[in-house]
């Protein structure tokens, strides 16, 4: 029993989404489901080096769970392609994870300076590229990792305490899980080296800068 068993495909439907466009970046990729009383949490992370998640209330309480899939196997039973839930792959999660609670919020944002600043990037990326003399395509991956990696944004809180970096590579995430709907705001909030871009629906996790997600 994963703890999945407790609950029906329809309790967890919403987390659909997230899972397609995850499955979307990587095929293999895993798909980590925390469960309380009355609210399922997925967190997958992206091959660009974030983890992204959406959280969802369950009407009926389920067992208390956390519980590693891989993400493809999860969209195929919420899909009623299959009718058993998701074998549980614990031992091949390998990324660290954000802390549940003691989060600050440093500031908003709109979401027409998240999106402006993911157009410039995205132009930035097409014009190494096109210099490379290989224009439609990517730049060279250490070309696209540094300007992924940039700080295109920094907020502080009220008296300019806890600058806190936000990189092109976060914003991209958080547009690119369809994340950030049209007069929204994104929350940017931190606990201890981590960072998170809150948004309507879901969020994205990264550490400071010169801080990977490392291994445990």
């Amino acid at each position: 029993m994963s703890g999945l068993d407790a609950l029906s495909r329809g309790d967890l439907l919403e987390l659909a989404p997230v899972l397609r466009r995850a499955v979307t970046l990587d095929a293999a990729g895993l798909a980590r489901l925390r469960a309380s009383e009355h609210q399922v949490a997925v967190l997958v992370r992206l091959p660009f080096g974030v983890l992204v998640a959406r959280t969802v209330a369950v009407e009926r309480a389920g067992n208390v769970f956390d519980v590693t899939v891989r993400a493809s196997d999860m969209l195929a039973w919420l899909d009623g392609e299959v009718t058993v839930a998701p074998e549980p792959r614990d031992a091949e999660w390998r990324t660290s994870l954000p802390p549940a609670s003691g989060w600050r919020r440093i500031d908003t944002v709109p979401d027409e300076v998240a999106r402006g600043l993911v157009r410039a990037g995205a132009q930035t990326l097409k014009d190494a590229a096109e210099r490379a003399g290989v224009p439609g395509a990517q730049p060279r991956a250490e070309v696209a990792d540094a300007l992924l990696d940039s700080v295109v944004l920094t907020v502080s809180a009220p008296g300019g305490e806890l600058a806190t970096p936000v990189t092109l590579r976060a914003l991209s995430a958080l547009t690119r899980m369809g994340f950030l709907t049209r007069g929204s705001h994104v929350a940017v909030d931190v606990a201890g080296r981590w960072i998170r871009l809150a948004a309507e629906f879901g969020s994205v996790y990264s550490e400071r800068p010169g801080l990977g997600l490392a291994l445990r």
